[in-house]
């Protein structure tokens, strides 16, 4: 097990293997992408009180659900760097940050376009969407304290320690509809009875939409990952070979 681990972390080994990946990734999240956008869009019912906004569901829920995953993943790449140094957790430490910025402000404006025609306002200040906008601007901290510290091993640590306090937020902004009286409504209830407020027809092609959104995330994240690995082992040997194959 130790070994593999220590094999995850090597940037040439994610690298070539991750090239294996990007295709079958790439074909499930088109295939999901697909049918759950035309379901959603033109077989979901009206809902009997949003009407057609009831669509807006099917991009806001997994862009948000996305946003709250890519800080604990950050937080748990930073603890990997600050307790074993792998160079390769740090990378994507530092790729998950502007990935996690897009998705948290694709949250809160797609949230701000359903809750217009909902609540009568683009926006309140309730308990779920500031700890939302507080995130956003964690990950615009985040991305900040890199850019600042020249050293990459400073610039390292002290993003890692950031994330992990930052990660906090993420609990808050999951409870918050619970914890306090919010305009935001609480998580729907998934129910197998058709009867139910949320019947198959209207669950299912969210799920859909859920997997192919976090394909979607797992691809830009390889990607900027792999770019991350040839800009800083630009100098190690399998990079030159690489490209020479790749201009020969």
């Amino acid at each position: 097990m130790w070994l593999w681990f220590s094999k995850l972390g090597s940037p040439r080994w994610f690298y070539e293997l991750s090239s294996k990946w990007l295709p079958w990734l790439y074909a499930a999240m088109a295939v999901l992408m697909l049918v759950g956008l035309t379901w959603a869009l033109l077989f979901v019912p009206e809902d009997y009180q949003q009407g057609n906004t009831i669509r807006i569901m099917y991009v806001h829920v997994p862009v948000a659900s996305i946003s709250l995953a890519c800080f604990p993943l950050m937080a748990i790449a930073g603890a990997i760097t600050l307790v074993w140094k792998m160079k390769l957790a740090d990378m994507v430490a530092k790729c998950v940050a502007p990935i996690g910025l897009w998705f948290t402000g694709l949250a809160l404006a797609t949230g701000a376009i359903w809750g217009e025609p909902i609540w009568g306002t683009w926006w309140a200040w309730d308990a779920r969407l500031t700890s939302m906008l507080i995130q956003f601007f964690l990950f615009v901290g985040v991305i900040a304290l890199r850019s600042a510290i020249e050293s990459t091993d400073a610039a390292a640590k002290a993003c890692a320690v950031l994330a992990i306090v930052g990660a906090i937020n993420v609990p808050i902004i999951k409870y918050s509809v619970e914890w306090w009286n919010t305009l935001h409504q609480p998580a729907s209830t998934i129910s197998m009875d058709a009867t139910a407020p949320n019947p198959p027809e209207i669950w299912v092609p969210l799920l859909i939409m859920i997997a192919a959104v976090y394909l979607l995330f797992v691809i830009s994240l390889i990607l900027r990952t792999r770019n991350e690995i040839l800009q800083r082992e630009r100098r190690s040997q399998w990079v030159t070979e690489l490209v020479a194959r790749s201009q020969g």
